[in-house]
């Protein structure tokens, strides 16, 4: 296990180095990716403006929840991006190589990507995200940092998670483009706002089938102190993120058995 992450790391290391050497470039898609996600803090920003609080939550607490999730996502972006790769691989037989090479091809279609947008995302998030703690009067607790870096890392593992998943319909719907991994992604908006807001049924699927909610809602009511949440939210983001993990796993396993290549 110690040897595939460090394979991981420096696979997307060099990914990360050979994007930053075309220094326009670099600095085009990390501010383009900042100025994406500055339009719907604009528009937060506009709205609150006419309201003072959005299902009980202020402007500020909504900012920790936006920050969570664009964080997690930057992140996400940044050291595993090739996901989005699968289906443009599976399609022109770039996939092949993957099967043959003597590492999990896992890790490898993981790090066939390093998106340079990723660093602006997080950036921009983990700006969000520390301007809704200052402004939002919490009280800070021994368990409260860690509880934040938990929730992030798990959020990463969830959005990876579940994006490689909704991409693994190209083992079994061989077209050339696909608009069901796209519609789930942005799904992942959902959890930027309270789940109170939402009626019956969109809760379900963002807490159930889809669940974003469980790394940005629960434990950021828990961190924030609304109302008097139960310890156990703290592990919401550890179930949701090992529940997409296993998942994935099943799907993954079952996909590599039922692909047979360009040629047949």
């Amino acid at each position: 296990m110690g040897r595939l992450i460090r394979i991981f790391f420096r696979l997307q290391l060099v990914q990360l180095r050979s994007a930053m050497e075309y220094r326009a470039d670099f600095w085009i898609g990390a501010v383009g990716a900042i100025l994406q996600q500055l339009v719907s803090i604009v528009f937060l920003l506009t709205f609150f403006g006419h309201i003072s609080s959005l299902g009980g939550w202020s402007l500020w607490r909504i900012l920790v929840l936006q920050g969570i999730v664009m964080t997690a996502d930057g992140i996400r972006e940044m050291f595993a991006d090739g996901v989005w790769k699968l289906r443009a691989d599976v399609n022109d037989g770039s996939f092949d190589r993957v099967l043959v090479r003597p590492v999990p091809p896992a890790l490898q279609q993981v790090t066939a990507l390093a998106s340079i947008h990723g660093i602006g995302n997080a950036g921009l998030g983990l700006v969000v995200l520390i301007i809704g703690l200052a402004r939002s009067e919490l009280t800070w607790h021994w368990w409260s940092l860690p509880l934040l870096v938990i929730t992030v890392a798990c959020g990463t593992v969830l959005n990876t998670s579940i994006s490689f998943l909704t991409n693994m319909i190209a083992f079994w719907e061989p077209a050339a483009q696909s608009a069901f991994p796209t519609m789930i992604a942005l799904m992942r908006d959902f959890a930027k706002f309270p789940l109170d807001v939402y009626g019956v049924a969109i809760r379900f699927v963002v807490t159930v089938l889809l669940p974003y909610g469980l790394i940005s809602y629960y434990p950021s009511r828990l961190l924030l102190g609304i109302g008097q949440p139960p310890g156990w939210w703290a592990v919401t983001p550890m179930i949701a993120a090992v529940a997409a993990v296993l998942v994935t796993s099943v799907v993954w396993h079952r996909g590599l058995n039922r692909y047979q290549g360009v040629g047949n």
